[in-house]
Parts: C-alpha cells; structure tokens; sequence
C-alpha cells in the first residue's frame, strides 16, 4: 500500500470492532483454481494472526504471533512465486510490475516480522486491517488483470486448463 492508502486503511479499520472479519469471500475469485485455494489460505493465516494477535497478553502471545507472522511471511513467498510461475507460462506482458509489486509487499512484511521481533512493533487491528486491505487490494486489481490475460492465452491455445476452475 501507498503511506496514503495505509493511512486510510488503519484510520478506517482501527475504528471498526474487533469483530472484524478476515474471512474469504466468493466476490475474491479470479478462478484460476490453485491461486484461489492459495488466495483462501492467506485469509486463513491472516485470520489467525488476528486471532493472536488481538488475544489477552500471555506468556506465549508474542511466541504464538511470531510464529504466524513467520507462516504469513512463508506463504506469501510461496504464493508469489507460484503466481509469478503462472504469469511466466502465459507471458503476462505487465510480469515486471506485478513481480515489483510482490516484492514491496514482502519487504513490508519482512519489516514487520522483523520489528515485532525486535520489540520495537505490535501487530494491532489497524496492521491488521493493513494487510487485509493491501490482499483485498492485490486480487481485485492485479491479480484480476493477470488471471485476464491467463484466459486470454489459454482460449488461444488450450494451454493450462487444469488450472481453471469450472465451478
């Protein structure tokens, strides 16, 4: 996200209940079946963050966030590069801005792993609903425009069906 946009997202989203919900939702769907099981994992590991994250101070919270946050960080690498493998096969021609966009945000989540290992961070609701909002973000456009294109070629040439969800 953009410093602006994450200063709205946290304004908005710290003020919103602790109820807040991180579930998946149908309206997600870019229906390339294995970004999509990918993309519901993400919320899954982001809702336990949350889960965690907002739960009572313990002698374990920090240990129990830090090994989310550690799961988060993993799967995000691992889904990047599984789409970045995808984009690859159709020759997404917008490959360099969506890898630069991938990069940025596991910098930012290095960054935060990092500073909440140093003490120096605490995951509340507004990081929270940052990252909620920069996913929700990511596959309504970007990902969106590459599954486009994914389409597109595969129309063309029937490359890749067993990729497509049919449902």
């Amino acid at each position: 996200l953009t410093a602006e946009a994450t200063i709205v997202a946290r304004t908005i989203l710290s003020s919103l209940p602790q109820e807040l919900s991180f579930a998946w939702k149908d309206d997600f769907l870019v229906h390339i079946s294995t970004v999509d099981q990918q993309h519901k994992r993400l919320f899954a590991i982001l809702g336990m963050l949350k889960e965690v994250s907002l739960a009572p101070v313990s002698e374990t919270r920090r240990t129990d966030i830090a090994k989310v946050l550690k799961s988060l960080l993993e799967y995000v690498l691992f889904h990047f590069l599984a789409e970045e493998v995808l984009m690859k096969r159709v020759d997404y021609p917008q490959f360099k801005q969506h890898l630069a966009i991938h990069q940025a945000f596991t910098a930012q989540c290095l960054d935060v792993q990092s500073k909440f290992n140093d003490s120096t961070l605490d995951i509340d609701g507004a990081l929270l609903g940052s990252l909620y909002q920069w996913l929700v973000v990511h596959i309504g456009n970007s990902d969106r425009h590459y599954a486009s294109h994914f389409f597109s070629t595969i129309a063309k040439g029937g490359k890749d069906q067993d990729f497509v969800d049919t449902h």
